[in-house]
């Protein structure tokens, strides 16, 4: 254990996945699972899959169907969502504190065993499509995309992070568990917690749910490093 402050700690498991621990006196809990993996981890022709993956992360486990996925938490008052950026992907929750173990143990399910039906994920294609005609309709927040298309020129840090029209309606179920296998490791992921349990309780489920995740080194040394590009101007005109 390593004490950054009063309230404050970082664990790491023998397999590599560390736990940041922060105290706050406030009866509802937050956990997240972090893992350093995002689009600039995407290979070529299957942009957007990293942010596909966290939406079918949610369809289906081993023992849960999608509908039960969803209603672990809210059925408790609590809430369970993800989000992707160009470097991260992270599972997050938010709950009354006496559901810690509850959580904890629907991250873990969703993380590790979700089966990735066929069905569900043609049926997300869909639905990520959608946002994608959505996000190009709005200037505003297609602009930022553009403008880091244009930085990261010639880097995967210039994808989009929904991917494009092309790349979501060619994956299968095998290209999201080749990109877990390669991208999913222990040493890539940091469990947090923020909430009024002690220490102890949570560390002690932290142990429980992750200790038998199997050691896998990855040292992220595919990534491709950007080179500085000189910026350039772009006009863009629409009806």
């Amino acid at each position: 254990m390593i004490m950054l402050e009063e309230d404050t700690a970082i664990f790491r498991l023998r397999n590599g996945v560390r736990m940041v621990y922060s105290y706050n006196q406030s009866p509802v809990s937050h956990c997240a699972v972090l893992v350093d993996v995002g689009t600039r981890d995407e290979p070529s022709g299957k942009e957007g899959i990293a942010h596909f993956l966290e939406h079918v992360f949610f369809k289906g486990t081993r023992k849960r169907k999608a509908y039960q996925v969803l209603n672990r938490l809210e059925h408790v008052g609590g809430e369970i969502n993800a989000f992707t950026t160009r470097e991260d992907t992270c599972i997050h929750a938010s709950f009354s504190s006496e559901f810690i173990e509850r959580s904890i143990e629907l991250i873990t399910d969703i993380l590790f065993n979700s089966e990735f039906p066929v069905r569900e994920i043609e049926r997300e294609k869909e639905v990520v499509l959608d946002d994608i005609y959505s996000y190009l309709d709005n200037p505003m927040e297609q602009i930022m995309d553009d403008f880091e298309s244009q930085v990261f020129k010639g880097n995967p840090l210039g994808n989009p992070i929904l991917g494009t029209h092309h790349s979501v309606r060619n994956y299968n179920r095998n290209d999201l568990l080749k990109f877990i296998q390669h991208n999913y490791h222990p040493n890539t992921m940091v469990f947090s917690y923020c909430g009024n349990l002690p220490i102890e309780k949570v560390h002690g489920l932290f142990k429980r749910y992750f200790s038998s995740i199997p050691f896998r080194n990855s040292s992220k040394s595919s990534r491709i490093k950007f080179k500085k590009k000189k910026i350039g101007h772009v006009v863009q005109r629409k009806n």
